[in-house]
């Protein structure tokens, strides 16, 4: 999804809520202004631009404050803007409304409001039952493929994406869909051919350029995905995804002030509530950590949590903070608190349990409880995918490192590579590795490697700094 997140956490969730009425659709409004202004939000919408979405909608309700539909489809641009307050303020004012609705209509609000409230089961219950009554409607085969992805069963929602393929041949979001689906099974080249297929539908959109980038992205193909990025921006320069994803790769080249100016131009081009100023702090605290600044690191995420504290994707980085400033009983509180909105959430089942594993194991590294991070990482691979695998790989190589055990620490970094031949984090860790057992060979080889990924970064970048700290003179 085109979302306010780590780009790690971008493939899962997915912005395909799109017009679900179909062609025998009826509007429950007599206003066609108000019909008009809702399906230009929705093409806005599927195009992922927010802010224009918004605009349209409240256009809409302007025009009829009485049409549900419209209040619905505002909530969920809410929703997918990380806007959780004003999304289930308005899918209940869209419910209340929907009682002189057509069932069609109620029953796509409902839906809605199943997704913005996290009832998942009733969620993938009403969309079976909708495919079944709509068989023709592309779209209900996204929904129950979301829900099928939550459920970590993508194979299932691959299948999901290729039958509504089959009733619109031309439906762009689901071929996207199934770029992301492959990608995240680990099938990198598949993905490339969906989302080139995907930018062919749509050669006049800024998205598909976009999407193609993630993958290239994902795949380690930097370069390559800077240019894709900056391709979108030709077609539509105030493309916040792009804009923040050209930050997201300036990130990974250690171009932290680079970095933090995108970051801040995307933030401005998305709709303004609590909610944005909240993800732009977790970016800049990503930033900061990159810096090694950990206190600043954490004042950030802490203000970020101060407005937010339901975004558990977001305290994996203040975890990592106090983990590296030894501040191990809030890490725990913070680690506690994301347990507890797992479970008020019902997410105990997902992809999101990886995370929450994740950051359990790097907390116990530092407090040096190697055995129990180790048992960690075995629990993450349990809710991992192909794709996700890697961070949980580079993981358990730097566990083995601290207790010097070479040859599982070189095995784990192999694997890593396998998901992302490029991973820096992974190539750092192996460089270490190897120095650290005394192959200054196949160090250098690696540092410099690095070196040319990073031969731009800013002087402040702390892996560089890292990197050179422990090769020293093995670098020359």
């Amino acid at each position: 999804m085109k979302q306010i997140a780590p780009v790690w956490s971008t493939a899962f969730f997915l912005a395909l809520f799109v017009s679900g009425c179909g062609t025998d659709r009826q509007w429950t409004t007599d206003s066609e202004e108000a019909v008009r202004w809702v399906e230009t939000g929705v093409q806005q919408w599927q195009r992922f631009y927010y802010t224009d979405a918004l605009k349209s909608l409240e256009n809409a309700v302007a025009a009829d404050s009485q049409f549900a539909v419209a209040w619905g489809r505002m909530a969920l641009v809410h929703l997918w803007a990380s806007n959780m307050p004003d999304a289930r303020a308005l899918i209940a004012k869209a419910e209340r409304l929907s009682a002189t609705a057509t069932p069609r209509e109620q029953q796509m609000i409902r839906l809605w409001s199943y997704r913005i409230n996290d009832e998942r089961e009733k969620e993938a219950s009403l969309a079976d039952s909708l495919i079944r009554l709509y068989p023709q409607d592309s779209e209900l085969y996204l929904f129950r493929g979301q829900c099928y992805e939550f459920e970590r069963n993508f194979e299932a929602a691959v299948g999901m994406y290729e039958e509504g393929l089959k009733y619109d041949t031309a439906f762009a979001l689901g071929m996207m869909s199934l770029g992301y689906a492959h990608s995240i099974l680990g099938d990198q080249d598949k993905a490339v051919e969906y989302m080139q297929r995907y930018i062919r539908m749509a050669p006049q959109e800024a998205d598909p350029l976009a999407s193609y980038a993630d993958i290239l992205l994902r795949a380690g193909r930097f370069d390559e995905a800077l240019e894709q990025y900056r391709k979108a921006l030709v077609v539509r320069p105030d493309y916040w995804y792009a804009v923040r994803e050209i930050g997201t790769v300036y990130l990974i080249k250690g171009k932290l002030r680079d970095a933090e100016r995108q970051f801040e131009m995307a933030t401005k081009l998305l709709p303004v509530n609590t909610q944005s100023e909240a993800n732009l702090l977790r970016l800049r605290g990503m930033v900061d950590l990159q810096r090694g600044t950990y206190e600043d690191a954490v004042a950030l995420y802490r203000a970020a949590r101060a407005i937010d504290s339901s975004y558990v994707w977001g305290s994996s980085g203040l975890v990592t903070a106090l983990g590296k400033l030894k501040h191990f009983a809030e890490g725990w509180e913070v680690i506690d608190s994301v347990r507890a909105e797992i479970k008020r959430r019902k997410m105990a089942e997902s992809q999101v349990m990886q995370a929450y594993h994740v950051m359990r194991a790097r907390l116990l590294t530092e407090e040096g409880k190697l055995d129990e991070a180790e048992e960690e990482c075995r629990e993450a691979v349990e809710f991992s995918t192909p794709f996700t695998r890697g961070v949980i790989y580079v993981q358990g190589a730097r566990i083995a490192r601290v207790q010097k055990e070479w040859e599982p620490a070189l095995d784990a970094i192999e694997n890593a590579l396998r998901v992302n031949p490029n991973s820096p984090e992974a190539l750092l860790t192996l460089a270490l590795i190897y120095h650290d057992k005394g192959d200054n060979q196949m160090a250098r080889e690696i540092g410099r490697r690095l070196l040319n990924l990073w031969s731009e970064a800013d002087a402040d970048y702390r892996p560089l700094a890292e990197l050179r700290e422990a090769l020293g003179k093995t670098l020359r």
